[in-house]
């Protein structure tokens, strides 16, 4: 470890022994989205000492972005999500090791942009994409960190290589079935408008993500695998719940 690597994860010696910590600056980690969750989710894991991720996302900002969007500003407006997140984390690590993808997600791209990691961390905004990532997550043997957000409400859920996948959990009917176009369709009417959301919500979200993520990676108690899920309106504290599907 270089000296600013060591300056950079110093207050968290005592939470990580060093061997933790090197796990944790190795382990490839892929990150599907730049957006709401997934800018806190990249930034948190480069803080946390992750030197190894891809992040993928074919968007740019725009002004909707402000409430939400960590690196969105009136600078980066009409800007590469993807190259603007990846030059915001080399300003914070500037050895961290960021391969980037600016492109749609599809059948014809999605193994190579994924392959090698050990976890994909879902930060999408429709079903649709949610369903294809999680399928390749499962076929390459990945964990796969599910969040999504709305309003003041979030789930989460962690799915193992072999475990129930995130179709079965919420009993959609593209279950078993090829992507065609009908099964698209059925899965883009799921998520048809753009969910209002709260700005800390998905900050909440993304940071619940990158914490199980550290527990999975670690191999350390109480992640929280599907089928159990993780449900919590911030609004009502007593809503914070885990249930098993």
């Amino acid at each position: 470890m270089n000296n600013l690597y060591n300056d950079l994860i110093s207050r968290q010696k005592e939470v990580f022994s060093e061997e933790e910590q090197e796990t944790l600056r190795t382990t490839p980690v892929a990150i599907m989205g730049c957006g709401g969750l997934g800018g806190t989710v990249i930034e948190q894991f480069v803080r946390a000492g992750f030197e190894q991720l891809t992040i993928i996302d074919q968007d740019v900002f725009d002004e909707t972005n402000l409430n939400r969007q960590i690196r969105s500003n009136l600078d980066s407006i009409g800007k590469s999500k993807v190259q603007t997140t990846k030059n915001a984390m080399e300003k914070i690590n500037p050895n961290v090791n960021i391969t980037g993808y600016d492109l749609t997600i599809n059948e014809d791209n999605i193994t190579e942009v994924f392959k090698g990691n050990k976890v994909l961390v879902d930060a999408v905004d429709n079903v649709y994409t949610r369903v294809m990532i999680s399928r390749e997550a499962k076929k390459q043997g990945m964990a796969f960190v599910h969040s999504a957000v709305d309003k003041t409400m979030g789930q989460l859920s962690v799915f193992e290589p072999n475990s129930i996948s995130y179709e079965e959990l919420f009993k959609l009917k593209s279950v078993g079935k090829e992507l065609d176009e009908d099964v698209k369709k059925y899965l883009l009417s799921l998520s048809v408008k753009k969910p209002q959301v709260l700005g800390i919500t998905p900050s909440i979200f993304a940071s619940l993500e990158v914490n199980e993520t550290i527990k999975y990676v670690l191999g350390k108690q109480d992640v929280v695998l599907a089928p159990k899920v993780l449900m919590w309106d911030i609004f009502n504290i007593s809503s914070f719940r885990i249930i098993d599907f």
